[in-house]
């Protein structure tokens, strides 16, 4: 898949505004809807693998050095885009 980033933010919108989030923005989108925010991601990105994606939310999610406790301290992911069903 094509990544444009990933990071941790607030969820601004939806039933978990206000919570801690991780976003996924992958790369590409063909609607170019008028309220858009993020045109910087309709081109570009890296290559990732699922594994690859998969590890920087880990790392995210988990922050003590790779001991992962039985919750995650960042639970909610966000796949955004981009148009994701692209992918």
């Amino acid at each position: 898949m094509f990544v444009t980033e990933i990071f941790k933010s607030i969820q601004g919108e939806g039933t978990r505004a206000g919570l801690p989030c991780i976003f996924v923005r992958l790369t590409g989108c063909n609607l170019r809807c008028t309220w858009c925010d993020t045109a910087y991601a309709f081109h570009g990105g890296k290559k990732m693998s699922v594994e690859e994606v998969l590890a920087r939310v880990d790392e995210l999610a988990y922050p003590s050095a790779g001991a992962k406790s039985a919750e995650a301290v960042l639970p909610l992911v966000e796949l955004t885009g981009g148009e994701p069903l692209l992918q």
